[in-house]
């Protein structure tokens, strides 16, 4: 099995202790293995997205320029998915796509969870709420919980309606804001 870690560079690695320790949560995880320091294997090659592709061990490191995206129409999918370590082979994920939309806002046992390339924070006004229980822990989220920016809270579908915004997260986009308009229920 692979597993990716997908990390910025601006004029340094991005978070580099948040990745490194959910790359070796997921190593001890699978094969019990000790921790390595994803900074040994990773240059400094300012303003790039880097994944790093690994198993027991590191096998890929791959550089590639940051294209802006937008993201200007959202569908609300159910799913069971299991994506709680960030594993290379992205199918399932992809195939909650939606022809004529950018992302899907994935909903889990009744509640909302994550796109299939984010972590995701809805804002009532007052503060930033983020889901609980997300598909995948992203490092940025874990950033901007650590630093009293984000409080998880269950959200269910109905309660996205009465949030304000809404922002993808995630270590390339950063804190990505959106209008709730543009999600379709």
């Amino acid at each position: 099995m692979k597993f990716i870690e997908t990390i910025l560079i601006t004029d340094k690695i991005e978070n580099i202790a948040l990745h490194n320790n959910r790359m070796n949560k997921t190593r001890y995880d699978f094969y019990n293995l000790p921790p390595v320091n994803l900074a040994d294997y990773i240059e400094i090659k300012p303003n790039k997205r880097v994944r790093v592709t690994y198993s027991k061990e590191i096998e890929k490191i791959e550089y590639f320029d940051i294209i802006k995206r937008e993201f200007k129409k959202f569908k609300i999918v159910k799913s069971e998915i299991d994506y709680q370590y960030k594993y290379a082979k992205r199918d399932a994920l992809n195939a909650l796509k939606q022809p004529g939309f950018d992302e899907v806002i994935i909903i889990k046992n009744g509640l909302v969870t994550d796109t299939t390339i984010s972590n995701l924070a809805f804002f009532d006004g007052k503060e930033w709420h983020t889901p609980k229980n997300p598909l995948l822990k992203g490092t940025k989220r874990e950033e901007l919980i650590k630093k009293g920016l984000l409080t998880e809270k269950n959200i269910t579908v109905n309660d996205i309606k009465k949030y304000k915004k809404f922002a993808m997260i995630n270590a390339i986009i950063g804190f990505y804001e959106r209008d709730i308009k543009c999600i379709s229920f």
